[in-house]
Parts: C-alpha cells; sequence; structure tokens
C-alpha cells in the first residue's frame, strides 16, 4: 500500500497548491494558503522521495537511478523560498 499512500500524498499536496494559486488569481492574499500549500509541498516530496528510496533498496543510492536525484533535490525544497519552520510561523500566525 505504500504506493498508493505516496500518490494521496502528492495529489493532496497539488491541491493545496491548485487552491493557493486560484487564491492568487482571485486576487486575494495568499499568505496562508500559499505557506500550507508550500510546507506540505516540500515535506510531503522529501518523504515520497524517501519512500521511492526505500522501494528501490540499494538501487536507490545509485546515482544512475532517477530517485537518488529526487531524493536530493525534494530536501533543497524546505529551504529555498522560507524554511519549514517559517512556514510553521506564517501558518500560526494567520490562525491566531
Amino acid at each position: 500500500f505504500k504506493l498508493a499512500d505516496m500518490y494521496v500524498k502528492i495529489t493532496a499536496a497539488k491541491l493545496l497548491v491548485m487552491k493557493a494559486a486560484c487564491e492568487k488569481d482571485e486576487g486575494k492574499d495568499i499568505a496562508h494558503s500559499g505557506s500550507m500549500a508550500k510546507l506540505y509541498a516540500s515535506e510531503t516530496a522529501l518523504e515520497v522521495a524517501n519512500e521511492a528510496v526505500q522501494i528501490h533498496g540499494g538501487n536507490g543510492y545509485v546515482a544512475e537511478y532517477h530517485v537518488e536525484r529526487m531524493m536530493r533535490d525534494s530536501k533543497i525544497t524546505q529551504i529555498y523560498e522560507g524554511t519549514s519552520e517559517i512556514q510553521r510561523i506564517v501558518i500560526s500566525r494567520g490562525l491566531v
């Protein structure tokens, strides 16, 4: 069921990103929804990439396999354009 769980998380991340994009198109402030989308999508990317490496076993760490690059690339998404901690601060401020 690992692949199904990965697919559900990826789909949920896409939906959060689409929600933020729609709000942006409508001219709304997307600080809250954008931070939620960024946080969830970046954490999901790393989690799913890690699971993909696990599925591939030892080959998951070999540079010839695309999954190895996905693992490296997904980690940086938690840092660029605001760390996950910063996104959590923005989300928390939007709740109070």
